[in-house]
């Protein structure tokens, strides 16, 4: 991995977490989140891929990558209205998988698209879902 890059993994824990908890998480915050701690410890995770500063969007444009367009998805659904982790459902299952796809602006990241990246997202149906950078060690 290149060092300023940024890593996506998905994790598909159990249940909702308390809002507050969320909103701790979404702003990177360091104050305490027991449950949602003990979630992420449990989840499933998958690796999405990697990007750079050259791939992140200034515009209207999202991310020149899949990976890019997934987090700022998530990142998205999680904060507007309310702060959550995301229920994946076939609405999102189905807008993760469209996201997933190469468009041709896409920059090269140098990763290998994701294998099973639609198994993972059927097998954890009815979980939610977060954006994490590594399972935990």
């Amino acid at each position: 991995m290149t060092e300023g890059y940024k890593t996506l993994w998905l994790a598909a824990i159990d249940g909702p977490i308390p809002e507050e908890e969320a909103r701790i998480y979404w702003n990177v915050k360091e104050d305490p989140t027991p449950v949602l701690d003990a979630a992420l410890r449990r989840a499933d995770y998958l690796y999405v891929g990697s990007w750079g500063a050259r791939h992140e969007s200034e515009g209207l444009q999202s991310g020149r990558c899949p990976a890019v367009r997934i987090f700022d998805w998530l990142f998205f659904k999680g904060t507007i209205d309310r702060y959550q982790a995301l229920l994946l459902d076939e609405e999102l299952l189905s807008r993760l998988m469209e996201l997933s796809q190469p468009r041709p602006g896409d920059l090269p990241t140098g990763d290998v698209p994701p294998t099973g990246f639609d198994v993972f997202l059927r097998h954890n149906a009815g979980r939610y879902l977060l954006p994490e950078e590594a399972p935990p060690a």
